[in-house]
């Protein structure tokens, strides 16, 4: 049985110098949108990483984003419909995203034109940015060893639930709050504290779980959260983080917690695309721990 892995590009598989690792893994990526204004483009096909900070520099304007469009999603189940026996579409958490609903639609589309072609499988990460990229990276891994799609996306929720932690913080509450992530009332609450908040994806939304006082005590905090989530000796785990414009600070970071705790192993640093940027805002960094995942 032949699987094939497709994501949206909010998966964030994204590295420094606006290169990714999609195709290391034989990963199929489909744009999601960002919008300046009445300008639309899609994410990685003809708006790098860096082109998005660049553009986000240089205005005042509150960038927009969208999922992926069901013809684009078509697209890419067509392309793979006639050569696989499975697709396994991967996606952003339906619960801050239309990009699942988009999917579904798009599945429905290709049965309908296609009845005796691949079967797709939607798979919602319940999660965003590189923390769902992992999990398409943990499918490919899995469809490359042979698995089915029937025994692929239970391992995957297995892993999602009990193998993996996921918490981050922002620089600015105003991002959540602008890009509709966040309440009026969380936000002014949060931004008269004057505190650093930590935020978790918890059944698939963003939810804020603690205040602490300054940078160094967010960090603290979260990877002690999550040594405490994954209940294993950190030389168990590995690190990962998701950052936006702050690549030489988080590698910093990671040199620290790799000090304090002996054994914890480093995976990648990877970049937040301008999907996800343009609801967190420059600053932002997630930290990953995970159990049974290599790269």
């Amino acid at each position: 049985m032949t699987v094939k892995i497709i994501c949206d590009t909010s998966a964030d598989l994204n590295l420094q110098n606006d290169e990714t690792i999609y195709e290391k893994y034989d990963i199929e990526w489909v744009p999601m949108q960002v919008m300046f204004g009445t300008e639309a483009y899609k994410e990685l096909e003809n708006l790098k990483t860096s082109e998005f900070y660049e553009k986000l520099s240089k205005t005042d304007e509150h960038p927009t984003t969208s999922q992926s469009t069901q013809a684009d999603l078509l697209v890419a189940y067509e392309k793979f419909g006639d050569k696989v026996d499975d697709i396994i579409s991967i996606h952003i958490s339906g619960e801050i995203s239309g990009a699942v609903a988009s999917a579904r639609m798009a599945k429905k589309m290709y049965e309908k034109q296609h009845p005796d072609g691949a079967k797709i499988h939607i798979f919602d990460s319940r999660t965003a940015s590189a923390n769902f990229g992992l999990i398409a990276i943990k499918a490919a891994i899995l469809a490359k060893e042979g698995l089915s799609a029937e025994e692929i996306v239970p391992k995957l929720d297995e892993w999602r639930t009990k193998d993996q932690s996921f918490y981050f913080t922002v620089k600015d509450l105003k991002w959540l709050f602008q890009g509709g992530r966040l309440s009026r009332t969380k936000y002014v609450l949060g931004s008269l504290l004057s505190k650093i908040p930590v935020f978790q994806m918890i059944d698939g939304k963003i939810v804020p779980v603690k205040s602490v006082s300054g940078k160094d005590a967010a960090i603290q905090t979260i990877i002690e959260m999550e040594i405490n989530d994954l209940q294993v000796d950190p030389s168990e785990l590995t690190l990962h983080f998701t950052q936006a414009q702050i690549y030489s600070e988080t590698k910093e970071i990671a040199a620290k917690l790799l000090e304090q705790y002996p054994g914890l192993k480093l995976g990648k640093i990877f970049s937040m695309g301008g999907v996800i940027a343009s609801h967190t805002g420059p600053g932002t960094i997630g930290i990953m721990l995970t159990k049974n995942f290599e790269y």
